[in-house]
């Protein structure tokens, strides 16, 4: 009966005569606004009239089907009405007569139909559209950038780690433009459903592989704690595939929705819409009516919990009443029991498939192993890459330990590999096998330098692997010299002396106490040499010489910072503006400005004329604890000793090592003891592995765990015993390639 509009139609509803008004599902067409002065006819906006009589022309006083599809929150009608031979909105479009409203186009069967129609529009350039520019990316100097670049992480179903390839390349964080997907759950968050799916969309088909990046627009984060003040929103494409409509188009994402002033979108907005919208009429992924399948994965890689438990070990003692305690203790040994039952699983499966979660170092990673449903802990089985530094305490890493993390990480983050486990560590971590592409991973890293062999659960490839970077002097073989590499075998072979043991104590003096277990003493007659030492250096002419550097490991003159005096003191470190300095004559160290450091001047006698006269001794057989309190009780016992003494101790030397440092037995005057002995009995020390049947010491360190003393309280005490690993085997590879090499 009438049109206010090109979009609403009034007329009456047959056969009952029902006087309706009804908008169009998803169209808006130019209106009339009414005119300022009374009895003025309304104003029409552009292209207004050309769509009313497009309506009319077809539509009025006729007979048509109406089909009622929703209403809004006002109660208005909205509908489509179908002509005997076409559907009245999607020709109203065509001709460019109106636009698509998306808020009520959701309404309608086919919301596809309607922005392909607007499309057709808008390439035209027809009546409202007569203006119209197709978008582009802004010139804008931050807004500009594309670039091509490699996949190196896919976060969420939306967010993505790229890797350019400029030199050196550098990793942007991009987020998809104008699409949200569900998010995954942090820590014990659940995630959202379809989370995981929409992320293993995109990392099946784009981890490791050239995409192009358009950046579309870049908004701030104002209230962001991770040092990222802004967001990166990009188009991206592999090959000729645009990955966020593919995303959307199987359901794994939802398309924000903009205003329409509102010019931050992506250069494929409209595509994004019919993607959405074709993906809702298959009732696909979150447009679907049934849940995404449940998904329980073990994570038994938590050695973190045991570790952390390690380091409350002392603490719990002290506060066994704390619940929270016991229930830390608790949830790491659990999480390593659980590692444990694991492990028999993984080892008879053989090879397993599984996704890389996470890189720890060059060797160490966390795997997701879908058939076994766990996350696992695997670390690399009879190489060892250089460990990385921490951020949190600023230690530094080892020589090209960043260098092999970066490779490790841009190799396997969340590839597909395949696992094949060997063994497992005391705390749950297994040990094996890595293969990338059908490739071990170890031979890789060999190959390339990353990593050295350990002399266990070696194959031949990984050997001639190493020989290879050995040859060309790769990385960690930068400073390779075979003839001196045998040299240095041979003398770690040699490193430990058997002293002739004379049966006789001498009396030394304490200076300087490093640990529970290691000293600084002077020898009888020590006093003489460190006066004249002193003397010489009171006497010697102090020059400035602003070009003069010391170098580590030379003997220089040092002021101590506590009186002002000049002592003899070897360069450990260079520490910036200061050097970390040991005083040879009395064992103890700081650092020192340059300003407060000069050469030894002839005039003072070298360690070469009058050697340190503070000698490095090490309680025999025995090490300190790994757990602070422990430490911290054994210190104290130890400091209480010396001083009931003066630090005046006999010592029997049992041992001492190739460098010089002497092990021995300390006897304490009060109680005629040996420290070592105490320290056992007490629970504050345990005997070294190689040395458990040591006559005497054995029945102390036997008592302390009868009694449950201190470190035994629990049992067994769980410290590593690296360092005693690690001594057995570089005298085995040193014997072996001395041997060889003769």
């Amino acid at each position: 009966e009438q049109f206010r509009d090109g979009a609403t139609v009034r007329g009456y509803l047959l056969p009952s005569f029902h006087w309706v008004t009804i908008f169009l599902s998803g169209v808006s067409c130019p209106g009339f606004k009414r005119a300022e002065e009374p009895g003025a006819p309304d104003v029409a906006e552009a292209f207004a009239l050309e769509a009313k009589y497009f309506m009319e022309s077809r539509l009025l006083n006729r007979e048509v089907s109406v089909m009622l599809e929703g209403v809004d929150k006002y109660n208005n009608f909205y509908g489509s009405i179908l002509h005997p031979q076409f559907n009245i909105s999607v020709e109203l479009l065509k001709v460019g007569l109106a636009k698509v409203v998306d808020w009520s186009a959701k309404f309608t069967k086919d919301p596809e139909l309607l922005y392909k129609s607007e499309r057709i529009a808008k390439e035209r350039r027809q009546r409202i559209w007569k203006d119209y520019v197709a978008p582009v990316r802004p010139t804008g100097a931050a807004s500009a950038a594309e670039f091509v670049g490699k996949v190196t992480e896919v976060i969420s179903g939306d967010f993505l780690v790229v890797k350019d390839s400029a030199v050196p390349p550098v990793e942007h964080r991009i987020a998809l433009s104008s699409i949200r997907a569900p998010k995954l759950g942090r820590r014990d968050e659940k995630d959202q459903p379809w989370a995981y799916e929409a992320r293993e969309f995109l990392r099946t088909r784009l981890i490791g592989r050239k995409v192009t990046v358009g950046i579309d627009y870049i908004r701030p984060l104002p209230n962001a704690t991770s040092g990222e003040t802004e967001r990166v929103f990009a188009s991206v494409s592999e090959g000729q595939n645009n990955v966020a409509v593919a995303l959307v188009a199987n359901g794994f994402a939802a398309v924000m929705k903009h205003r329409q002033d509102d010019q931050d979108r992506s250069l494929y907005y409209d595509d994004l819409i019919q993607a959405e919208a074709a993906a809702a009429r298959d009732k696909k992924g979150l447009h679907g009516d049934t849940a995404p399948p449940t998904r329980h994965i073990n994570d038994v890689s938590n050695s973190s919990a045991t570790a952390q438990a390690k380091q409350m070990f002392g603490f719990v003692q002290r506060a066994a009443a704390s619940r929270a305690s016991s229930s830390t203790l608790s949830t790491a040994h659990d999480a390593t029991a659980q590692a444990k039952q694991m492990f028999g699983f993984v080892q008879r499966a053989g090879r397993l498939q599984g996704i890389v979660q996470h890189v720890v170092n060059g060797a160490r990673f966390k795997v997701l192993i879908p058939k076994q449903s766990c996350v696992v802990a695997l670390v690399l089985a009879g190489v060892r890459c250089p460990s990385t530094g921490r951020k949190d305490t600023g230690e530094a890493g080892e020589p090209y330990g960043e260098e092999a993390y970066a490779f490790a990480r841009d190799k396997c983050l969340q590839h597909d590999v395949e696992v094949e486990v060997m063994a497992q560590d005391k705390i749950g971590t297994m040990i094996g096998r890595l293969y990338l592409h059908k490739q071990d991973f170890a031979v890789t890293l060999l190959r390339d330098g990353y990593a050295r062999t350990t002399g266990r659960d070696l194959s031949n490839e990984m050997e001639e692997a190493e020989k290879a970077a050995q040859a060309q002097r790769l990385r960690t073989w930068d400073k390779y010299d075979a003839e001196l590499e045998a040299e240095k075998a041979a003398a770690e072979a040699a490193e430990v002396v058997e002293a002739a043991a004379s049966g006789e104590a001498t009396q030394v003096t304490v200076t300087e106490v490093v640990d529970p277990v290691t000293f600084y003493v002077h020898p009888a007659g020590a006093e003489q040499q460190i006066a004249h030492v002193a003397d010489r250096l009171a006497t010697m002419a102090v020059k400035d010489d602003a070009e003069w550097r010391p170098k580590v490991g030379e003997v220089v003159a040092a002021q101590f910072s506590a009186d002002g005096l000049w002592y003899r003191g070897r360069v450990e470190a260079r520490k910036g503006d200061a050097c970390a300095v040991l005083f040879v004559d009395y064992g103890n160290g700081e650092d020192v400005p340059l300003s407060c450091l000069r050469p030894l001047p002839p005039s003072v006698p070298s360690t070469a004329a009058c050697p340190a006269q503070a000698l490095e001794y090490k309680l025999a057989y025995i090490k300190a604890p790994k757990d602070e309190e422990f430490r911290a009780e054994a210190l104290a016992c130890v400091n209480d000793m010396l001083a009931a003494s003066n630090g005046v101790v006999s010592a029997k030397v049992e041992y001492k090592e190739r460098s010089g440092r002497c092990h021995v037995q300390m006897i304490d005057p009060a109680s005629n003891k040996a420290f070592n002995s105490i320290l056992l009995r007490a629970g504050l020390a345990k005997l070294e592995r190689r040395r458990q049947d040591q006559p005497g010491l054995k029945d102390d360190q036997a008592e302390a765990k009868r009694e449950r003393l201190c470190i035994w309280q629990y049992g067994d005490a769980v410290d590593s015993d690296e360092d005693d690993n690690r001594f057995a085997d570089d005298v085995a590879k040193a014997k072996q390639k001395t041997a060889g090499g003769r």
